[in-house]
């Protein structure tokens, strides 16, 4: 009766923080163009985008989101990560080529930057998710055995 109860809980728990990860994600098939523009505004902040550099990347932006959002969509059903991490990475280089004539080498530079150590922050991320699953399981599972 205990056991069964734990699992009942323990189901909940999961599936409710699972819920509240969706909500925080946001809805990938949204119109993208409010987070376009605030993606936008912390460029030209960091960047020292000019106006007309910030409309040029604002439209860039918009247009590879729209991209991304088109390439989630088809690839909702498709399990095969490796595929879908190589199509994102195309369409990243692609927006970087079109960002780089509208950037001085400087800022693009800079940009390069602070993609890589946003990269680096989302694995540390995922790799403090991963131990946390990790201990969640083994601790479920000596409970389940006692």
């Amino acid at each position: 009766m205990m056991k069964s109860l734990v699992r009942t809980l323990t189901f909940l728990l999961l599936f409710l923080a699972t819920i509240d990860m969706a909500a925080q994600r946001g809805d990938w098939n949204s119109d993208p163009t409010e987070k376009v523009q605030r993606q936008t505004e912390r460029m030209k902040e960091s960047l020292s985008l000019s106006d007309k550099q910030a409309e040029k990347v604002g439209e860039i932006n918009l247009k590879y989101a729209k991209k991304m959002r088109e390439a989630r969509a088809e690839m909702s059903s498709e399990t095969d990560r490796t595929a879908i991490r190589e199509s994102f990475m195309k369409l990243s280089k692609e927006q970087d080529e079109e960002l780089k004539n509208v950037m001085t080498t400087a800022q693009f530079e800079e940009w390069q930057k602070i993609k890589a150590e946003r990269m680096q922050q989302r694995r540390e991320r995922r790799s403090k998710r991963g131990d946390q699953n990790e201990k969640e399981l083994k601790k479920n599972t000596e409970e389940n055995k006692g």
